[in-house]
């Protein structure tokens, strides 16, 4: 019974003790930045047009099994709103528009995801179902021809370049 404790618990010991002892990632130069932004779409023929503030601020440290130890940012808008909601059908659906975050303001993507486009014009659907939510990404076509949606221009800030110490 001890040898099947051990068998299975060890591995997951070893990577949380080697965990803590990995030493923290260089830290950033640049810990804090402020992306103005404006959003236009088109909601059943009427305009609308959203400008706000993306925050970001460095935020310590952070470990996880997947990850090992990595730089965490906070991200908030400047309106204090938590999203950038464009519908809401009831409580049951949501759709907003994802603006980016933290890492790719802050220039802190990892060079395999320095491709991320912020350009992409589509959405994000949260839907409840059941007990539960799932949520997933709606592409313009799908957002005018099911919610009368048409997303017109996307301007924002250009993410900084960042140094890590």
């Amino acid at each position: 019974m001890l040898s099947i404790v051990l068998f299975i618990s060890l591995p997951w010991l070893y990577i949380f003790i080697g965990g803590l002892l990995e030493a923290n990632p260089p830290r950033p130069e640049i810990k804090y930045g402020e992306f103005p932004f404006r959003l236009e779409y088109e909601i059943n023929g009427q305009r609308k047009v959203i400008e706000d503030k993306v925050i970001c601020e460095f935020d310590g440290f952070g470990w996880n099994e997947g990850q090992g130890k990595y730089r965490k940012w906070k991200q908030r808008f400047a309106s204090g709103n938590d999203k950038i909601t464009l519908l809401k059908v009831g409580d049951i659906k949501e759709i907003y528009f994802p603006v980016g975050n933290a890492r790719y303001y802050m220039g802190d993507l990892k060079e395999e995801y320095e491709e991320y486009n912020n350009d992409i014009m589509s959405a994000i659907l949260i839907e409840k179902i059941g007990n539960g939510t799932q949520s997933g990404v709606i592409r313009a076509d799908q957002l005018l021809f099911e919610y009368h949606i048409k997303l017109i221009s996307w301007d924002y800030t250009q993410p900084i370049e960042n140094k890590f110490k």
